[in-house]
């Protein structure tokens, strides 16, 4: 018998509009043993800056820390967050 990943699933459940083009999003990504709360920086839709912390989303902004992840595009965003492994 083989034994397949599923997918995670996951849902913004608050968004906070910065500028009309620019958001972070709070997105919870769960699978059926664990859930994790990720924010997403949203820069005009060409850039996506994921955080795995709030104080991370605050320390970007604060000092220009890095963030935990980047990608270019919402595909890119929404196939990390699919396949992102979960904290037990």
């Amino acid at each position: 018998m083989e034994k397949y990943s599923k997918m995670n699933q996951f849902e913004v459940f608050h968004t906070e509009y910065l500028r009309p083009s620019r958001t972070i999003e709070t997105v919870l990504v769960k699978n059926e043993y664990s859930s994790e709360v990720f924010f997403v920086y949203n820069y005009e839709g060409i850039s996506f800056r994921v955080f795995k912390t709030h104080l991370g989303l605050i320390n970007f902004f604060l000092d220009k820390l890095d963030s935990d992840f980047h990608f270019s595009s919402k595909n890119e965003l929404d196939d990390f967050l699919s396949e992102v492994k979960l904290a037990a």
